[in-house]
């Protein structure tokens, strides 16, 4: 094998990591909601920022609409549940326990 085949391996795992180490970052904690603010403009896997955790998702909703102000595209507000997921997203609920 030549050194850019291992090159490629070495930064796929690298990308792996990073998206594992996103997923986690992600999950609100148990039973709870996370707001989070996703900046476009970063770098991938270095553009989160948490806004809060919440007992409810309606608390989160009620957050984000605070939070958001004029449409921008390189600006997101998302909302994870405990397992990772998105819940809701531009106002679309998709929470699968509903």
């Amino acid at each position: 094998m030549n050194d850019v085949g291992i090159t490629e391996l070495e930064r796929e795992d690298e990308f792996i990591q990073q998206w594992v180490a996103l997923e986690e970052r992600l999950k609100a904690p148990a039973g709870k909601y996370k707001l989070v603010l996703i900046d476009r403009f970063e770098p991938l896997f270095e553009g989160d920022t948490t806004i809060g955790i919440f007992d409810t998702l309606e608390e989160a909703m009620k957050a984000r609409a605070g939070e958001e102000g004029e449409p921008n595209s390189l600006i997101e507000y998302l909302i994870y549940n405990d397992q990772g997921y998105l819940v809701e997203s531009e106002g679309l609920n998709i929470d699968s326990s509903t």
